[in-house]
């Protein structure tokens, strides 16, 4: 035998991140439906981060306006700028082109004329459409960042508050944070301590049971055809499990692997009367033909003679001719019946 724990197949636990209000839109025992939300977490610091987000869209979209204006009065001035550039720059060439004036000066303007071009290229450039376009264009990206950010950090926020049902299931309240809304006095929101079981999501209508893998026997027999029973606390009759899948949890210092069995159909009340209790349960292995379960101890003081000279397989072969031994395990033997074909 083997030791194994009863949980449901589907089954999800919350708690508090930090201190906080905790504002509840479902009961203790309710069925809650995928994606129902059922509480929201420190529901005023939620509040005051949506008011944060209107505020920074409110300011970025100020800022972009004041931005353009700016741009359009900055254009404005360059536009003045370069009719004066333009205007001094022929005025030197003027000057630069005039025989009458001495050399000496003339050289001077035509140096002053090339400058003042240098001028109105530069303010040209400023001008241009395409420049025009690049700066409208980084305000606007510059103020959708801000706001991109700011939504980021709320929506994150958001998903941490609002808890919702990631599956159909069942809501268990904590047993800490049932005794905090018994002392929260009506109309207020109860506070909970960071990391506090706030409430459990479970599947009532499937389990699942998990065995260590660490023992001799489940290491042995190939996963795919282990077939698990435990007792069922109430009727004292058997539920089954079949292999389902194999979890493995790396804790840095060794690997822990554990089996995981779905709990049939007709063994779901049952398992739910056994549910988080350690339980010892029987490990068996499938076969591709029909066989029966013989203990041991039934069959061992029959013919004692027998058994210590020719073992179980001898045994088996002497009570049921025909019969022979599949498998032995710890407490049981699996026999496979005489064909009567």
């Amino acid at each position: 035998m083997e030791e194994g724990v009863v949980r449901p197949a589907a089954y999800e636990q919350v708690r508090a991140e930090s201190d906080g209000h905790i504002a509840l839109t479902a009961e203790d025992g309710q069925v809650l439906k995928k994606g129902e939300l059922w509480a929201i977490l420190d529901p005023e610091q939620l509040e005051l981060e949506r008011e944060s987000l209107e505020l920074e869209t409110s300011r970025q979209e100020q800022q972009l306006s004041k931005g353009r204006a700016d741009l359009e009065e900055s254009r404005l001035r360059s536009s003045l700028s370069l009719h004066e550039a333009r205007g001094k720059r022929d005025d030197l060439l003027e000057v630069s082109r005039d025989d009458g004036i001495p050399a000496e000066l003339r050289k001077r303007a035509g140096e002053a004329a090339a400058k003042m071009q240098q001028q109105v290229d530069l303010t040209e450039e400023k001008l241009s459409p395409a420049t025009m376009e690049r700066e409208i264009h980084l305000l606007e990206e510059d103020a959708r960042l801000q706001i991109a950010r700011k939504k980021k950090q709320f929506l994150a926020l958001e998903r941490r508050s609002k808890l919702i049902a990631g599956f159909d299931g069942l809501l268990r309240f904590g047993d800490a944070f049932k005794e905090t809304l018994a002392a929260t006095p009506e109309g207020e929101l109860p506070w909970v301590k960071g990391g506090v079981l706030v409430g459990t999501i479970m599947d009532e209508d499937r389990y699942e049971i998990i065995v260590s893998a660490s023992g001799p026997l489940v290491a042995e027999i190939p996963r795919e055809e282990l077939l698990v029973f435990l007792q069922d606390p109430q009727t004292g009759g058997l539920i089954a499990g079949d292999y389902a899948r194999t979890e493995e949890f790396d804790s840095g210092k060794e690997i822990t692997r554990n089996y995981i069995f779905t709990v049939r159909e007709d063994g779901t009340k049952g398992a739910r009367q056994s549910l988080g209790t350690r339980c010892l349960v029987h490990v068996y292995r499938k076969f591709d033909r029909p066989y029966r379960l013989v203990y041991k101890k039934d069959i061992a003081f029959s013919a004692p003679e027998i058994l210590e000279k020719a073992g179980w397989d001898g045994l088996v072969r002497t009570l049921w001719p025909g019969s022979q031994v599949i498998q032995v395990g710890p407490q049981t033997i699996a026999v496979e019946p005489k064909n009567e074909n």
